[in-house]
């Protein structure tokens, strides 16, 4: 689990109280969450009861891209790709929730239908919370709404940069971009040495970037000697990320 961060013990919701003890997380997610974990202790007593865990298995499908799903999920453990179908077949993942706390199905809370196809790369344990509940706790604590804006925009923003270094870079600036983006909003924040967890397969990544697998493998390789990064058993190692930086932007 990842680290608390700026919670005080006057703000922490702790384990469900509304639920007998042997259905009681050791901790609450909302006290971890980068989304929820500055809110006053009563905003997350107003979300608990609303919440419920989920388990589900390595690639199965949380909900389909047009479908009427009616949750927000927040992860607990595991990881979910989301993607969108193209007209040839192929799916073309524009996010990894890989961090607990991370939500899901966020871009969706206003729409009518899903947008896109949400499927567990791992086995995945959430908590869900259905919208219309989320909507109105957040009417009678706005600080509810204020918090998931401030994240989703500081996110969102990171996502802008990520494919505007895309337009028109050359492949090996494309992979050092998506890199640098995956650390930003995807890093396991308690891992100092920089390690990036990433469970895509080598196709869904060239996929994500539009490029061919071979095209994938060669940056990646030259990404390798020139030391930026090294490539690990479940992801990689970011060993200079001013100049992976700096090939994102094109600089070098």
């Amino acid at each position: 689990m990842a680290p608390r961060a700026n919670t005080t013990s006057d703000n922490l919701a702790g384990p469900c109280r509304h639920k007998p003890l042997k259905e009681r997380c050791v901790s609450c997610i909302l006290d971890d969450s980068s989304y929820f974990a500055t809110l006053p202790m009563h905003a997350k007593l107003a979300l608990q009861p609303g919440m419920h865990l989920k388990k589900f298995p390595r690639l199965t499908v949380l909900y389909h891209e047009g479908g009427h799903d009616n949750y927000l999920y927040i992860l607990i453990s595991g990881e979910v790709k989301v993607y969108k179908s193209t007209a040839d077949g192929r799916q073309q993942i524009h996010k990894i929730a890989s961090i607990p706390g991370d939500l899901i199905a966020c871009e969706d809370l206003y729409l009518s239908a899903s947008s896109s196809t949400s499927e567990a790369i791992s086995d995945t344990t959430v908590c869900m919370m259905r919208r219309d509940f989320l909507r109105e706790a957040s009417t009678k604590f706005p600080e509810i709404s204020d918090a998931m804006m401030q994240a989703m925009a500081r996110n969102l923003n990171a996502y802008i940069r990520h494919i505007a270094n895309l337009g028109s870079k050359n492949a090996e600036s494309k992979v050092a971009s998506y890199l640098v983006f995956q650390h930003e909003t995807h890093k396991r924040r308690e891992d100092h040495l920089n390690f990036l967890a990433d469970s895509l397969t080598r196709v869904e990544m060239a996929e994500m970037l539009g490029m061919t697998q071979r095209t994938l493998i060669r940056s990646l390789n030259s990404l390798t000697k020139k030391c930026t990064i090294s490539i690990a058993k479940e992801g990689f190692i970011i060993k200079d990320m001013a100049a992976l930086t700096r090939l994102a932007e094109g600089s070098e």
